[in-house]
């Protein structure tokens, strides 16, 4: 045998795979796919003045490519960019196998990377910004005795992980836990340093983040409508909760409405609560009477969820599992909106601004009906991930006990935080858009492909912990 064959091959397959699988997302879904909210961030990103109700990065990016390009058809192509070369350095820090070449081509047919890259959402951009930062410290792990190398990965993948926090409301979560494995990387490399170096790693590394964020989040709110939309949108949670609470139980006591906004009660009580669809808050937009009550944010509504939280814990949590259960088990999946394609015809005046026209062509129509197919399928079933990082993550674990290196280290953040992040949705979700928990799904296919190019039994995950030596 030629020396180095055994992994040239199936690494060169593995390239081969996934470069095919974005040239074929590139084909299926140029120009992209726009629901509402990137038709009004592209619109946004157009004119320079972002609101706040969706992290404004994703406008500001649209315009940018809009300017390169009308219509921004580049941003999704560099979106994509990012997830399948996350997939692809993800397998190859282990080495590559044949293992891994065929589960790549897998994924590459899933409609969850063929079409779902093709979709404009905040939720894409997070879950591939995320999955790259990791597959950044992988490589920095591989490469950590090369200073310059080392220096650049950790720069990229804190950059790239920035990037998801200033996506996603809840990224930060994954970011932290980035910087955290991080810093357990840097451990292994001095096992007899003191556990001042960690904290001194993951402080720095969280530090560095929270700089580059703040400085973006105020260059963007220079550029703000100067509306008070993240207050609007913990008052929508609110409502949602206590609408949620009074359906369950009609008989507990609004107090604090009932004594300082009776109104606001009369609201919830007569139009929010029979309106409550724990899918989604949407029915209770459409009554006609929010914007009349709850023009402006009110901290009375705080003040009644506080108290709904402490004084009536077990029925505020029954209505929190309610809405998780529905984004994280969509049992009626078709609620949660799983495919999206083409450009949504609904906000013509969102449309005018955006420079885009309505669009459902035959193209848009075969992306659908070949992702509608997997529906209801568990390809599209966020608990089918849910369990392969489950066992991903005890089969590294395992290995990690045995002998630790630092693919596997990264493995086990990378889960850990798609993990924390998907329940965080236990607390906030207002909605189960199939979509917000994308990132628990790309997360544990690509440490699955991963750990078929490291092996799955012990005699392979100490020939792969050989290798991360080399």
């Amino acid at each position: 045998m030629v020396p180095g064959f055994r992994w040239a091959a199936p690494t060169g397959l593995l390239l081969a795979v996934v470069a095919a699988g974005f040239a074929a997302c590139v084909i299926a879904n140029w120009p992209g796919h726009f629901p509402p909210d990137a038709i009004d961030q592209l619109g946004q990103g157009r004119t320079g003045v972002f609101d706040f109700w969706h992290p404004p990065v994703m406008a500001w990016l649209l315009g940018a490519a809009d300017r390169i390009l009308p219509g921004a058809p580049l941003f999704f192509v560099a979106d994509a960019a990012l997830f399948f070369a996350a997939l692809a350095a993800l397998a190859l820090v282990g080495g590559g196998s044949w293992a891994a070449a065929a589960l790549a081509a897998a994924i590459c047919a899933s409609p969850l990377a063929l079409i779902y890259q093709g979709l404009v959402v905040k939720d894409v951009l997070f879950a591939d910004a995320a999955l790259a930062g990791f597959a950044a410290i992988a490589w920095a792990a591989r490469l950590w005795d090369r200073r310059g190398a080392r220096l650049t990965l950790v720069g990229l993948a804190l950059g790239l992980l920035t990037l998801a926090a200033l996506a996603r409301q809840n990224g930060a979560i994954v970011a932290v836990i980035g910087a955290l494995t991080l810093a357990v990387v840097d451990r292994t490399r001095a096992p007899r340093a003191r556990w001042l170096r960690f904290a001194g790693v993951a402080g720095a590394a969280v530090a560095a983040m929270g700089l580059a964020g703040g400085l973006a989040e105020a260059g963007f709110r220079a550029h703000s409508d100067h509306q008070p939309e993240v207050a609007r949108q913990w008052m929508t949670l609110q409502v949602y909760d206590l609408a949620g609470a009074v359906r369950r139980d009609p008989r507990w006591p609004l107090a604090v409405l009932h004594r300082s906004a009776p109104a606001i009660e009369a609201f919830i009580r007569g139009d929010a609560a029979p309106a409550y669809d724990p899918t989604r808050i949407d029915p209770m937009y459409r009554t006609g009477r929010w914007n009349a009550v709850l023009k402006t944010p009110d901290p009375i509504v705080g003040a009644q969820w506080r108290a709904l939280i402490f004084g009536a814990p077990g029925l505020y949590l029954a209505q929190r599992w309610a809405a998780f259960r529905q984004v994280f088990l969509t049992p009626d999946i078709q609620a949660c909106a799983p495919v999206l394609v083409g450009v949504d015809p609904g906000h013509p005046d969102w449309l005018r601004k955006a420079g885009l026209s309505a669009r459902d062509t035959d193209k848009d129509d075969w992306d659908g009906d070949y992702a509608s197919a997997f529906v209801g399928t568990p390809v599209f079933a966020h608990a089918t991930y849910a369990l392969l990082a489950v066992i991903l993550l005890a089969l590294a674990v395992r290995d990690l006990a045995r002998r630790t290196h630092p693919e596997l280290i990264v493995t086990v953040g990378l889960l850990i935080g798609a993990a924390a992040y998907a329940a965080s949705f236990a607390l906030i979700s207002i909605a189960c858009d199939y979509r917000y928990l994308y990132f628990l799904d790309v997360a544990a296919m690509a440490a699955l492909v991963q750990r078929a190019a490291l092996g799955f039994g012990p005699r392979a995950s100490r020939a792969a912990a050989t290798l991360s030596k080399t």
